[in-house]
């Protein structure tokens, strides 16, 4: 009879710890974890996205052109150097582009039919050993060519120096990994006066709709261009990103693609992010959205280790942003004034006579 109670008290001190042990366990290691071991995976199929970016954000220069397979950036055609000092010109990027796509799209085509017929086509050729002819012509349909951002990014590491610290405070407290504020290198750059074609304003690049949800955004008033306010904001979109997704690839994803979408395209697989990447075919779900987290944590990668990408950078000065205004009513011109001033004071006078006649 002893023994037996002796077991069962055991067994019930057992459970209690492992209770606890489980409690303290999840109440507890997240934001430890956060600060000891990055909770972004690096998938073994997207490494090659990874490397591209790096290569991108370090290697190619503003003026290096990179023709490149959409769907395999491993599978790099040619790297065009433009001619010329300076930044180049929209003009410039325009005709590279086009230049570099009719080029390699009509050597693709050309393969398609018939072998090689010079040492440019035959370097393209190797590069589809043992495939059917009709990935020449599926190849040519899925060039894109993209330009170096090296100038870009180190300019944006300078000025992330301004900015980071406060971003990581905001960031731990959402109960962020602080390390997630690399994501603005990806989003603007740090630049805060960043307008994107699409509408997106500030350093985390929020279009006026969605800003609306977590910022005053008026006619005279835009928090877009308030960094402390906009980093709140995008604290805000990643935690319910998170959340509502359950990791950081496809909440990642989501800030680029949205919630909605993402949780949509997540759902066909399972919740996989290598196979929605990989498979999913939705609208606008392209090049940018199925590359947007290697771009994160490529930046990741160059922002943690930035002097062997960019020797001597630690020893250069940041560069300090130049204060943009949030409040922009048009000034009531010097006109109007007058005008006003004049018919305040003819109401005085008014008001004066009135009261000298009832006198």
């Amino acid at each position: 009879m002893f023994v037996t109670k002796l077991s069962a008290n055991r067994i019930v001190k057992i459970i209690v710890v492992l209770t606890l042990a489980i409690a303290f366990g999840i109440a507890f290691p997240p934001n430890a974890s956060s600060e000891t071991k990055l909770p972004f995976p690096r998938p073994k199929s997207i490494e090659p996205n990874v490397d591209f970016w790096v290569d991108v954000f370090t290697k190619y220069s503003d003026h290096d052109f990179v023709v490149v397979d959409r769907d395999n950036v491993s599978r790099i055609y040619h790297v065009f150097h433009l001619p010329g000092d300076g930044q180049p010109m929209r003009t410039d990027i325009d005709w590279a582009n086009e230049y570099l796509k009719i080029k390699y799209s009509d050597i693709l085509n050309r393969l398609a039919s018939r072998p090689p017929a010079d040492d440019e086509e035959r370097e393209v050729a190797a590069m589809f050993k043992g495939e059917s002819p009709s990935a020449y012509a599926a190849a040519a349909q899925n060039l894109r060519v993209q330009e170096g951002l090296r100038e870009q990014f180190h300019d944006g590491l300078l000025r992330s120096r301004y900015y980071v610290p406060t971003m990581e405070r905001i960031f731990r407290n959402a109960g962020l990994p602080p390390e997630l504020v690399t994501l603005a290198h990806v989003e603007s750059g740090f630049h805060g006066a960043s307008r994107s074609s699409a509408g997106a304003v500030g350093i985390w690049q929020f279009t006026r709709d969605t800003g609306k949800h977590y910022m005053r955004i008026t006619r005279y008033h835009d928090d877009r261009l308030n960094p402390e306010r906009e980093t709140l904001a995008a604290a805000k979109l990643l935690r319910s990103n998170y959340d509502t997704l359950g990791d950081w690839p496809l909440a990642i994803t989501a800030y680029n693609y949205g919630t909605g979408g993402v949780a949509r395209a997540a759902g066909i697989y399972g919740g996989d992010y290598c196979q929605m990447v990989q498979h999913y075919q939705g609208p606008h779900f392209g090049f940018a959205v199925k590359n947007y987290y290697a771009e994160f944590l490529a930046a990741l990668q160059v922002h943690r280790d930035e002097d062997k990408y960019f020797p001597g950078i630690e020893d250069e000065p940041s560069i300090r942003p130049a204060p943009i205004k949030t409040d922009f009513a048009p000034k009531r011109s010097r006109k109007s004034r007058v005008c006003h001033t004049h018919r305040a004071s003819s109401k005085t006078h008014h008001s004066k006579k009135t009261v000298a006649q009832q006198t």
